[in-house]
């Protein structure tokens, strides 16, 4: 069970973190009225302003280790339960 929790855990994990993405993207785009500077749109980022691409890397490393804390202790505490019965 604690394998099956842990395949569990990274398959969340993973797709909490390409939501998370998905969702600083689409709120910059909606926000700027432009698409993000990140690696995904290296033309942008080569074009963007310096503080443009440093504000986006910050929002989305930000967002990216919230995601990531919050998807552990989520799987930490579904470990906690399966081990209790």
């Amino acid at each position: 069970m604690k394998i099956l929790t842990k395949i569990f855990g990274t398959l969340i994990s993973l797709g909490t973190g390409w939501l998370g993405a998905k969702l600083v993207s689409g709120v910059w785009h909606k926000t700027m009225g432009e698409e993000p500077p990140s690696l995904s749109n290296p033309d942008k980022q080569q074009q963007a302003a310096l503080g443009k691409v440093l504000a986006f890397a910050v929002i989305s490393g930000a967002s990216a280790a919230v995601i990531q804390a919050l998807t552990k202790r989520w799987t930490q505490s579904l470990e906690n339960k399966a081990q209790a019965n």
